[in-house]
């Protein structure tokens, strides 16, 4: 009884390894923390409440899945399985009081530990979007 108790937990493990394969939730787990520090500064060009043009900070625009693989000035700021390599969440470990520290201090909510060891393993996963290709609510194309 214990033997087969054993594998099928076993078995259980195997299942959610094969759930997990592509990392992360994009859409669930990792937009809503991107959306809510991020969207601020990196959304496509428009007009303010006050008719100024705005454009994203770095040329970067992150509301939209092709966008967001495009990059910004400085090129691609995710690189499917190479977290080292993607600046996006590079960025986001540099010291706060760093000048290229993403997002600025004072202006968002900082990212915690937990989030970017998720964003982490969700790049390391191949930076699987799903079926996420933009928020409506905050992609101004």
């Amino acid at each position: 009884m214990r033997i087969k108790t054993s594998l099928l937990a076993l078995a259980g493990l195997g299942v959610a390894s094969a759930a997990n394969a592509e990392g992360p939730d994009f859409e669930k787990e990792i937009w809503p923390f991107v959306k809510n520090s991020c969207v601020e500064c990196h959304t496509p060009e428009h007009k303010d409440e006050r008719g100024r043009t705005r454009r994203p900070k770095g040329d970067l625009v992150i509301t939209n899945k092709e966008a967001f693989m495009k990059g910004g000035e400085g090129g691609a700021v995710i690189v499917p399985g190479k977290p080292e390599d993607s600046p996006f969440l590079s960025r986001t470990k540099l010291p706060l009081d760093h000048d290229d520290h993403m997002p600025p201090e004072g202006k968002a909510d900082q990212w915690t530990d937990a989030q970017k060891a998720l964003f982490e393993a969700w790049v390391k996963a191949g930076a699987n979007f799903g079926a996420w290709t933009s928020d409506p609510s905050v992609d101004k194309k």
